[in-house]
């Protein structure tokens, strides 16, 4: 195991609160990347490497994971698209370190991909959202509090936006920053006496 990957395996074992021994027994091989997925609405599941070298994308495995994620709403031949590899690996980071926290389930995805359409019928969606990007996806774990996996999540060197919901993280590929359910980003200002 490289450095880097290294140092990824034991950044995740901190949040599960293991030895760096136990980090490098439980650490799965870093060049094959498989993600576990499952769509809410049909509960089709795919298990399914996008990468097995550790730098190319695995074009089999990476359009199992684009289906799952794409728009279920809408024909397939709009639905499909290809999405992000960043989001891929962000999703796979965070699904690394619950395995590493002894949680292997597969992440729920209740929303990946959106059409326009789809879009604008999903109510509090924004309207340049990532999702129309195919940059984005909600989701939640079995067994797992969204609480608990947006820390997660957060813990990961690969996230960009995060929103905490009752039911559901989101997750995007863009810059990094936070919100909670229907709330923004708590802007705190410095306010003086005069």
């Amino acid at each position: 195991m490289r450095r880097p990957e290294f140092l990824t395996a034991l950044a995740g074992a901190a949040v599960a609160g293991m030895s760096p021994r136990a980090v490098a027994a439980a650490t799965p091989n870093p060049t094959k990347r498989v993600l576990w997925l499952r769509h809410e609405g049909d509960a089709q599941d795919t298990l399914a490497p996008f990468c097995v070298d550790g730098r190319t994308v695995y074009w089999p495995g990476y359009r199992s994971i684009c289906w799952v994620m794409r728009d279920h709403n809408v024909a397939a031949v709009q639905g499909f698209v290809r999405i992000d590899i960043v989001l891929i690996e962000a999703l796979w980071e965070a699904q690394q370190t619950l395995a590493l926290m002894g949680m292997r389930r597969p992440l729920v995805i209740t929303s990946g991909f959106r059409t326009l359409q789809t879009n604008e019928a999903t109510e509090g969606a924004a309207r340049n959202s990532m999702h129309l990007y195919a940059k984005a996806a909600d989701m939640y774990v079995d067994g797992v509090s969204t609480r608990q996996l947006f820390d997660v999540i957060w813990s990961r060197s690969i996230s960009g936006g995060m929103g905490y919901y009752d039911d559901h993280v989101h997750l995007d590929s863009g810059s990094r920053r936070w919100w909670v359910g229907e709330l923004d980003v708590p802007v705190f200002s410095r306010q003086f006496d005069a």
